[in-house]
C-alpha cells in the first residue's frame, strides 16, 4: 500500500513538474512553435492536391488559349490570300477577333487557376514559409489574406485549429508580456530612479551622519525605504519611445530586406504589431523566398520572431500605461465636473481649520477612547464628573 502511495505521489509530482515547465516562458514558447509548424504541415498535406488540380486546370486553359491563337493567326492568314475587299476582310477579322475574346474571357475567367498567359508558371500557395506565415497570422489573428483554404476540409480544419492556437498564443503573449513588464520596471527603478532614491535619502539625512554607501544591485526589491521598485510606475512617456523605437527597428529592417520606402515599412510594422492585417503589405522577399537557402530561411525566423516579440512589447506597454491612464482620466473628469469627488466627511473634518474652544481636546488624564465635553475643565478636575456636550460637533457634522 505505501508503494503504491509513493508511486501516485511520484506520478503528481512528474505531473507539475511538467506542467510548470510547459507554461514557463520556454516552454509556452516551444509549444506554440511546435504547433505552429504542425499546423503549417498539416495545411500542407490538405491543401496540396486541391493546389496541384488547379495547377493543371490553368495549364490545360493556357495550352487551349495558346491552340485558339494560332488558330486565328491561320486563319487570317488563310483569307488573306483570297480575293476580299478591305470592309470584307475587316468584318472577318472583327468578327474572329470577338470569338477570340470571348473565348479567352471564358476560360481564364475562374479566379482560383490565376491564368497569366504561361502554361508551365505557377507561384504556389502551399509551400512551407507560407503555411508558416499563415498558421502565423491566423493564431495571431492578423490575417494578411495572402492565401487561404479553398477545400471544405481545408476550412474545417482552420476553425478547430484556430479555437485552439489564439487562447495558446494569448497566454503565450501575456506571459512574455508580464515577463518584459516587470523586466522594464526593474531596470526604470535601477537606473533611473536610483539618483532620486540618494538624493531624498541625502536630503532626509540627519545631520553628523554619512549616507550608507550600497551598491546598485544590493537593494531589496520592491521593499525600498525609497520609491520601492513595486510601486514605480513607468512614465507613459518612456512607454512611448519604447513603441517608437521598435517601430523605427522594424522600418530600417523591413526596408533592407523587402527594398520598401520607411514609411511603408513602418505602417507595415504598425499594422502588423496591431494585429490589423490590411494585407496591403506582406513579407515577401525576407519571408516567403527560400530559394536562398539558410539565409533565407535565417529572414523567416527572424521575421516571425520580430512579430511575436513586438506583439508582446507592445501589449507590455498597454499594461504599463493602463493604470496611468485611468488615474489620469478619472482626474481630468473630476476637474470638468463629469463625476464627482467621494470624500469621507469625517476626513474633512479632520483637516478642516476650526476654531479655538470648539474642537474637543483630550486631556492629559484621559485615554481619548471617549468624546469630550466642550466645556472647560478646571485644573486637576477629572472630566469623568462631567455631562458631555456634543452640540457644537453636531453642528459642524451637519455643516459639512
Amino acid at each position: 500500500m505505501s508503494s503504491f502511495t509513493s508511486d501516485a505521489k511520484g506520478k503528481k509530482s512528474c505531473g507539475k513538474r511538467l506542467a510548470k515547465a510547459m507554461f514557463s516562458h520556454v516552454g509556452l514558447f516551444i509549444l506554440v512553435s511546435i504547433y505552429t509548424v504542425a499546423g503549417a504541415y498539416i495545411f500542407i498535406s490538405i491543401e496540396k492536391p486541391a493546389e496541384e488540380m488547379r495547377y493543371q486546370k490553368k495549364r490545360n486553359v493556357a495550352m487551349d488559349i495558346n491552340d485558339a491563337t494560332k488558330y486565328i493567326i491561320s486563319h487570317m492568314w488563310y483569307h488573306n490570300s483570297l480575293n476580299h475587299t478591305k470592309a470584307e476582310y475587316h468584318t472577318l477579322i472583327m468578327k474572329n477577333l470577338a470569338v477570340f475574346h470571348e473565348f479567352v474571357v471564358t476560360k481564364s475567367g475562374d479566379s482560383s487557376i490565376n491564368y497569366d498567359g504561361n502554361v508551365n508558371q505557377w507561384d504556389w500557395d502551399w509551400t512551407l514559409s507560407k503555411s508558416l506565415l499563415f498558421t502565423v497570422t491566423s493564431i495571431a489573428a492578423i490575417g494578411y489574406g495572402h492565401i487561404s483554404p479553398k477545400t471544405f476540409q481545408g476550412r474545417v480544419f482552420t476553425i478547430f485549429y484556430n479555437v485552439i492556437g489564439i487562447p495558446l498564443l494569448l497566454v503565450f503573449l501575456a506571459n512574455i508580456g508580464d515577463f518584459l513588464a516587470n523586466s522594464c520596471r526593474y531596470i526604470y527603478s535601477r537606473l533611473c530612479c536610483r539618483w532620486c532614491r540618494i538624493r531624498r535619502r541625502i536630503n532626509e539625512q540627519k545631520k553628523g551622519k554619512t549616507v550608507e554607501k550600497r551598491s546598485l544591485w544590493k537593494d531589496d526589491i520592491g521593499f525600498e525605504t525609497f520609491m520601492p521598485t513595486n510601486s514605480v510606475d513607468v512614465p507613459i512617456v518612456v512607454n512611448l519611445c519604447i513603441i517608437t523605437v521598435y517601430l523605427m527597428l522594424g522600418g530600417v529592417l523591413f526596408s533592407w530586406w523587402e527594398k520598401w520606402g520607411l514609411l511603408e515599412s513602418v505602417y507595415f510594422t504598425f499594422i502588423t504589431l496591431t494585429t490589423i492585417g490590411f494585407g496591403d503589405y506582406v513579407p515577401g522577399n525576407s519571408f516567403l523566398d527560400l530559394s536562398d537557402g539558410l539565409t533565407a530561411a535565417m529572414k523567416m525566423l527572424v521575421t516571425v520572431l520580430f512579430c511575436l516579440f513586438g506583439m508582446a512589447l507592445l501589449s507590455m506597454c498597454i499594461n504599463l500605461m493602463q493604470e496611468q491612464l485611468v488615474a489620469k482620466s478619472r482626474w481630468l473628469a473630476k476637474e470638468i465636473g463629469l463625476i464627482e469627488e467621494d470624500v469621507d466627511p469625517m476626513e474633512k473634518y479632520k483637516y478642516k481649520k476650526s476654531k479655538r474652544g470648539t474642537v474637543p481636546e483630550t486631556n492629559q488624564d484621559r485615554d481619548g477612547n471617549k468624546r469630550l465635553s466642550l466645556m472647560t475643565t478646571h485644573e486637576g478636575e477629572s472630566t469623568t464628573t462631567r455631562t458631555g456636550n456634543f452640540s457644537n460637533i453636531q453642528e459642524e457634522l451637519e455643516d459639512l
